[in-house]
């Protein structure tokens, strides 16, 4: 029986923008590509409900099945892919730290012992370094709503 290797990584940014406007592209997963560039195509069959399921493709990548976890309507919600090597859950939520909105974008992967130096080598490093620039892609976009 094989282990699994844990990966973790997490990006917050504090802003001016509203829960209304960041949730609004969150729902919008058609349009992803717009704010996080490391995805060519998303695809969401159905509403943004818990359940739901979309396809999204990475950039140079193929496509991959994801179904929505959880969604708390206006607050947060959290995906899943079951790949070959494992699986990968994204969590996105906000919450107010007095006046500000805080938006929090996390990263889990879950891979099989097996697969994990390759994909700390090769997968991760993308992963980890997109983040930053996809979330403040999204507070940008939110802005010019």
């Amino acid at each position: 029986m094989s282990n699994n290797v844990t990966f973790h990584v997490a990006y917050t940014v504090t802003t001016d923008v509203s829960a209304q406007d960041i949730w609004a592209i969150w729902v919008d997963v058609n349009n992803w590509n717009k704010w996080d560039h490391g995805i060519a195509h998303s695809e969401l069959s159905g509403s943004f409900n818990e359940g739901s399921r979309f396809v999204l493709t990475p950039q140079g990548g193929e496509p991959i099945d994801i179904t929505l976890k959880t969604v708390t309507q206006g607050e947060a919600f959290s995906d899943e892919a079951h790949l070959p090597f494992g699986s990968i859950r994204n969590v996105h939520h906000m919450r107010m730290v007095g006046r500000k909105l805080q938006v929090t974008h996390e990263v889990y992967a879950d891979i099989d012992e097996a697969s994990a130096q390759f994909f700390g080598n090769e997968i991760w490093p993308h992963m980890q370094s997109g983040l930053p620039e996809a979330v403040n892609n999204l507070i940008l976009l939110a802005q010019r709503k």
